[in-house]
């Protein structure tokens, strides 16, 4: 997986402050009842989810051997889509089918960093 080799160290640092920013607001969210900050960690989880997908499917550019790095930029990518769409809805299908997508995209993600390459 040398694609993400070129991927510049200043979005793996944003990828890891929006990590540990959704959990901050998560935490906060859970411990407060701040309704606000709910909003901002599924906000956050959205955002996460569309940019490691499109890192992914930069690297399944590169990387024209695999097909599970497309599929898990596809999951990933979709399932911030319902995230999105869970935010202008309120329709809590959506959160969830949100959160087994991101899952999917992640397990993908991680069959091919330990079973590939």
């Amino acid at each position: 997986m040398n694609g993400l080799d070129d991927v510049p160290d200043t979005v793996y640092r944003a990828i890891f402050s929006g990590i540990v920013l959704y959990f901050a607001l998560l935490l906060y969210a859970q411990a407060t009842g701040d309704s606000l900050a709910a909003f901002a960690s599924e906000f956050v989880f959205g955002v996460i989810a569309i940019g490691v997908g499109t890192i992914l499917y930069l690297q399944a550019e590169t990387d024209r051997g695999s097909w599970v790095i497309p599929a898990a930029a596809v999951c990933l990518v979709l399932g911030g889509m319902f995230q999105f769409a869970f935010l202008f809805t309120r329709i809590p299908v959506l959160d969830q089918v949100s959160s087994i997508v991101v899952f999917v995209g992640i397990g993908l993600y991680i069959y091919v960093v330990w079973y590939t390459d």
